[in-house]
């Protein structure tokens, strides 16, 4: 379907350089009252309506800005509906369509919302993820004094913590089958976007026990014993203390 809306969007251009002033007032008339009716119907939460209301303003009414409008609209009914997938590539037509749109702004950051709403469990490709954090980056560069930059700064956290649980199964993983080398790897590679302070207790104390049964005996014993004086879940601190007794 987009690739229709393009050569409608083309096209528009010739006919509303051919077409008279007279001609084109009542369309817009028409077009702002198509629109109007478009957005009663988002509010009720109509969303086939309103999805079928906005895309006849695109078709019908190329090349004014309630076509532009109506396209923003439309990706916005698909994110109210939890149809993420759609979301994101009618708020990827906008931006890329519309780039003098009056809500570029808005567009950009939903399509990085959409893409991480449209991503699959971390166990699964996180792609989309990926995607979602790229997009947002833009954003936060494109627009530093955007109202919504504290929403998006939320959003890349929440993309960050996302990518992180994963690299933390995997870590997990190799951890209980005491392949403490492949651990610490994955362990080594999440402090660098996540300092090993903000970590859940259990993996602070994997990751010591990695460190410690990789050689690096001292620092695993400063981390162990940080745990057993600090660490706020009992579970967590118990595991530290039981282990420094072993190796003193």
């Amino acid at each position: 379907m987009s690739w229709v809306r393009q050569l409608v969007l083309a096209l528009a251009v010739v006919v509303v350089g051919c077409s008279k002033r007279a001609q084109l007032v009542p369309a817009r008339q028409d077009a702002q009252q198509a629109l109007e009716r478009a957005l009663a119907d988002l509010e009720a939460k109509r969303y086939r309506q309103t999805q079928e209301r906005l895309t006849f303003i695109i078709f019908n009414f190329p090349g004014s800005h309630q076509a532009s409008d109506a396209q923003y609209y439309l990706a916005e009914s698909y994110l109210r509906s939890q149809d993420y997938v759609q979301a994101q590539t009618e708020f990827e037509f906008y931006t890329k369509s519309f780039p003098n749109g009056r809500f570029q702004e808005e567009a950009t950051y939903k399509q990085a919302a959409a893409y991480l709403r449209s991503a699959p469990g971390r166990v699964r490709d996180q792609s989309r993820a990926l995607k979602a954090k790229e997009i947002v980056e833009q954003f936060l560069e494109a627009y530093p004094d955007s109202p919504l930059r504290g929403q998006a700064e939320l959003l890349r956290a929440e993309v960050d913590e996302r990518l992180a649980q994963k690299e933390f199964d995997a870590a997990r993983l190799y951890y209980a089958s005491g392949e403490y080398q492949a651990a610490l790897v994955y362990y080594d590679y999440i402090a660098k976007a996540h300092p090993a302070a903000q970590w859940p207790g259990i993996h602070k104390y994997q990751f010591a026990v990695c460190r410690l049964e990789t050689g690096d005996s001292a620092r695993a014993r400063l981390e162990l014993s940080a745990l057993a004086a600090d660490a706020q879940e009992p579970k967590v601190k118990n595991l530290a203390c039981a282990k420094l007794r072993r190796i003193h």
